[in-house]
């Protein structure tokens, strides 16, 4: 469930930039004259695309920790046997309890604690991108005056 609200956070910061740069734009004048320049123009691209891939990155991220930190401690909680056959129906690899041991011995809180940094740390590489994009679109420069 975190890896997933961490998530749509991304995509609100991605909102939030976008919403203040179409704030920015002026509306054309009646005089057809450019009141929107290619300065301003390209702070508002470049803060776009600083949100969008530092959002990319972080996503990518919190995805991959998510699923490998559910996984582990889901397993380690829970008394599931992962246990993986080959093609001569021998076992490769354990990972599993064997009979008459008990799962959750108390170390997936610390997993759970090292997968939870490692998720706020992700997120940051987000909030860094949002930050930049907020100073980038503040550049502006007017045409036609």
């Amino acid at each position: 469930v975190i890896p997933i609200v961490m998530a749509g956070v991304i995509g609100i910061y991605g909102l939030i930039i976008a919403v203040i740069l179409a704030g920015n734009i002026p509306t054309p004048a009646n005089t057809r004259e450019n009141v929107y320049s290619i300065y301003t123009g390209m702070a508002h691209l470049c803060a776009g695309l600083c949100c969008g891939l530092s959002g990319l990155a972080a996503g990518g991220c919190i995805g991959i920790i998510g699923d490998y930190g559910v996984r582990s401690v889901g397993y380690r909680s829970s008394n599931i046997n992962v246990v993986f056959v080959g093609g001569d129906g021998s076992k490769i690899g354990g990972g599993g309890f064997e009979e008459g041991e008990e799962g959750g011995n108390g170390d997936e809180n610390k997993l759970f604690v090292g997968m939870l940094i490692m998720l706020i740390f992700s997120e940051a590489l987000a909030l860094y991108g949002l930050i930049v994009a907020l100073i980038v679109s503040q550049h502006s420069y007017p045409c036609g005056e």
